[in-house]
């Protein structure tokens, strides 16, 4: 019985550790300091994100456990667009929109998850960056096309230069051309000191977005929320349950299957001409709902292994 409270006490402490940073973002944004939401947000995007994808890419290890990831973003793209198609075929609501689509195919697969995995699996960040590369690699190609939303040249153009996109193509290039260097550089004192800097800026930009949400687009948030927290966890859990991983393999697996839709969903939805208002909804309610869900999700991880 002891263990079971030292699990819960554990992963509670952890948790509210990223609330803290969450919250910094909560005050950041209603505080004088928003005048620098602009420059925080563009120094998290074009510095700290790229940075933290390709330092994780460089602890990347060749075995069998990137299986899950592959397995994982895999998944997230397939089911993704189709299976809120298939939900208003059950009855739930009207037809499913590209932005709808597009935004059910994309989870935070790095600002929500990241520090989590950070904070209670640090040795699973190298899977955690296969199932980002791979994932975004998948929605910003067949994703897309599968989905209704055509890229044209400017699109494609806007979507290849996004930073993020830049720390992948770095990190799998340096990880698999110059593996001595990868590990040399990624014991470095100051750059981990700059890698935990960048891991709260993350977790301060969900805070950014949060707010009371609107529910005038029930269904579309509904179905968005079946995908991301039901469908994709029950998949998860299933796969951890038959397979047994370890849990620097468990977490980064389940935490990014069920995360909430990524932030830059909103990005995406200006390049592309979606409805921009759908999609910040969509966001910030399933990201409320991940937050709340995180600890017993945790917790069900370790319990479960």
């Amino acid at each position: 019985m002891s263990t079971i409270f030292q699990i819960i006490f554990d992963v509670l402490s952890r948790v509210i550790t990223l609330y803290i940073g969450v919250t910094a973002g909560l005050i950041f944004i209603k505080s004088p300091l928003k005048k620098f939401k602009r420059e925080f947000i563009w120094i998290t995007i074009n510095i700290f994100t790229p940075f933290l994808i390709f330092i994780s890419f460089l602890s990347i290890e060749l075995d069998s456990a990137v299986l899950y990831p592959i397995f994982g973003a895999i998944l997230v793209t397939i089911i993704g667009v189709t299976a809120p198609k298939y939900l208003v075929k059950l009855g739930m609501g009207d037809e499913a929109t590209p932005a709808e689509i597009s935004t059910a195919t994309f989870p935070n697969a790095l600002n929500f998850p990241f520090p989590i995995i950070y904070a209670f699996a640090p040795g699973g960040l190298g899977i955690a960056s296969i199932f980002l590369g791979l994932s975004t690699i998948a929605r910003n190609t067949v994703g897309f096309w599968i989905a209704g939303t055509g890229l044209d040249r400017d699109s494609l153009k806007k979507v290849a230069m996004f930073p993020p996109i830049w720390g992948i193509i770095l990190g799998i290039i340096v990880r698999f051309t110059s593996p001595n260097f990868s590990t040399n550089f990624a014991d470095i004192g100051w750059i981990n000191v700059l890698f935990q800097i960048g891991i709260f800026a993350t977790i301060m930009t969900v805070g950014f977005g949060l707010k009371l949400p609107h529910l005038e687009n029930f269904y579309p948030i509904f179905r968005t929320g079946l995908v991301r927290f039901v469908i994709m966890g029950l998949i998860g859990f299933i796969t951890v349950i038959v397979f047994q991983p370890s849990i620097i393999i468990a977490i980064p697996f389940i935490v990014q299957l069920m995360a909430p839709p990524a932030v830059y969903n909103g990005l995406y939805a200006e390049i592309l001409g979606l409805d921009t208002e759908l999609t910040s909804q969509i966001i910030v309610t399933l990201t409320l709902v991940a937050l709340l869900l995180l600890p017993f999700q945790i917790i069900l991880i370790q319990f479960l292994l």
